[in-house]
């Protein structure tokens, strides 16, 4: 099921602590759907490619990539308007499910062994929350600390102590969002000379699945082949004689 309660609940944690952290609720990423198909989509602001808003909450405008001084123009004449002079601008990205899942479950998994130890030296229960705003006042993380890795977080549904996973996009360093215009147009990067292949993630299609079959050996192509020379050579002897037959008959 690749819309398990388990991925569920991770994901709707991560969606909410993206939300509080940007502004923006992207929604959920994704879903595997049911049964689980594992195709890896178009790389585009719907399926992981990192981009950014500008230009105010609803009415602001989205680039894969911005280079702005406050005079440049997009196709249409208007003005880009240059990152931070709105309170709302923003970098947002939006995984798919199965990756917000990882992204929780690493994140409680590495999150082990940074707690403070209780009085008798257990260790603690867990706060809940909904988002990363639920855990600021949690007193069992390392707060001696500066480093912002052990500022407290939420991750399926538990504060733990520190954000220690990370997403990688899936796309070739010679490839580069094109600057200035919407999300899922790349071009190459000046003075790429094509020493490698250059990779992308290819589109399947949500309806290609895996089938699993067991491995008989050799045995069953030695009888399907036997059977079918038996078969041709009957086939053979069958045309010979009907064709003897109808010579003898004068038919021929």
């Amino acid at each position: 099921d690749g819309n398990c309660e388990t991925f569920l609940d991770y994901g709707a944690v991560e969606r909410s602590n993206d939300a509080v952290r940007t502004g923006s609720d992207l929604g959920m990423g994704v879903p595997l759907g049911t049964p689980p198909g594992y195709y890896t989509s178009i790389f585009d602001s719907s399926n992981g490619q990192g981009f950014v808003r500008v230009g105010g909450g609803s009415s602001g405008r989205y680039y894969g990539s911005l280079v702005a001084d406050g005079e440049t123009t997009d196709a249409n004449g208007e003005v880009i308007k240059q990152y931070g002079g709105d309170q709302s601008d923003t970098f947002l990205v939006r995984p798919s499910l199965l990756e917000m899942s990882i992204f929780g479950l690493l994140n409680v998994f590495l999150g082990r062994g940074s707690y403070v130890a209780n009085e008798d030296g257990g260790t603690p229960t867990l706060a809940t929350c909904k988002n990363s705003d639920d855990c600021s006042s949690v007193s069992y993380c390392n707060s001696e600390s500066s480093s912002s890795v052990l500022v407290p977080t939420c991750a399926g549904g538990s504060c733990i102590c520190g954000s220690r996973s990370h997403y990688h996009p899936a796309l070739d360093e010679a490839l580069s969002a094109v600057k200035n215009v919407g999300p899922g147009m790349f071009e190459l990067q000046d003075g790429e000379e094509g020493i490698s292949a250059l990779y992308t993630e290819p589109y399947w299609s949500n309806y290609v699945g895996v089938r699993v079959y067991n491995d008989a050996g050799n045995t069953p192509g030695v009888f399907a082949s036997s059977i079918g020379a038996v078969f041709a050579l009957g086939c053979i002897g069958f045309v010979l004689r009907l064709k003897k037959t109808m010579v003898k008959e004068k038919v021929y």
